[in-house]
């Protein structure tokens, strides 16, 4: 098992009042497992990611990320996990715009003292990987939405994650683009790396292989293809 959440309760203090987000949600993952997670706006589905992704700590209950009880690690450790198990794939893809592509993918390389010159191998690697190898000298606004998505997903994948996280990851994309993300997802998916995707839209949804919906903080198991 890659991920367990074992009753997990999330309240965030609004005022006086202590406002609960989640309740007693359990959800495990597999390795290579690729889910898409659904539900409305404000249904909770994005403090669930923020858990999943060590962006935020549960309020009560316990989460084991890849055999570590995650609840036990101070920040440090967290912002190390993050580093180096999770990878995340954002709406409005959070790219540098004064950087290169090769530079963005760089980043998280960068950060775990990898030195420069196996950084750029790599990084021109992950960039290939998502099909970009004529785009590795352009900047952000030299590229489309979806080829910006494709270096996120390059970024994301780089220090060969345990997990890739894609929030709405096609939410700023037209639905040429966005299709073309879905099918990269599937390759990735099909090369063993494991997918939990948060979107509203069911039609994304549908590409995964395993679909759950959160309720009013409550998570409920879709079925899975």
């Amino acid at each position: 098992m890659l991920l367990e959440m074992q009753h997990i309760y999330k309240n965030y203090i609004q005022g006086e009042m202590d406002v609960p987000v989640l309740k007693d949600v359990n959800f495990n993952v597999n390795e290579g497992e690729y889910i898409a997670i659904t539900g409305p706006s404000g249904s909770g589905k994005t403090t669930m990611m923020n858990l999943i992704g060590c962006l935020d700590v549960a309020t009560k209950g316990t989460m084991i990320l890849d055999g570590e009880d995650v609840g036990k690690y101070n920040d440090n450790q967290l912002s190390e996990l993050r580093l180096n198990k999770l990878g995340f794939v954002f709406q409005n893809f959070e790219l540098l715009g004064s950087m290169s592509a090769l530079n963005n993918v760089c980043l998280p390389l960068t950060y775990a003292g990898v030195g420069k010159e196996e950084r750029i191998a790599r990084a021109t690697e992950a960039l290939e990987r998502v099909g970009l190898a004529d785009r590795i000298s352009f900047r952000p606004n030299q590229l489309s939405g979806g080829q910006k998505q494709r270096v996120a997903i390059a970024r994301a994948i780089i220090n060969r994650p345990k997990i890739l996280l894609a929030d709405e990851p096609t939410g700023a994309l037209d639905q040429a683009s966005g299709k073309s993300v879905m099918e990269l997802f599937s390759k990735l998916n099909d090369e063993g790396i494991t997918i939990i995707m948060i979107t509203h839209d069911a039609s994304i949804a549908a590409h995964a292989r395993r679909q759950a919906k959160m309720l009013d903080g409550e998570l409920t198991e879709e079925g899975q293809k």
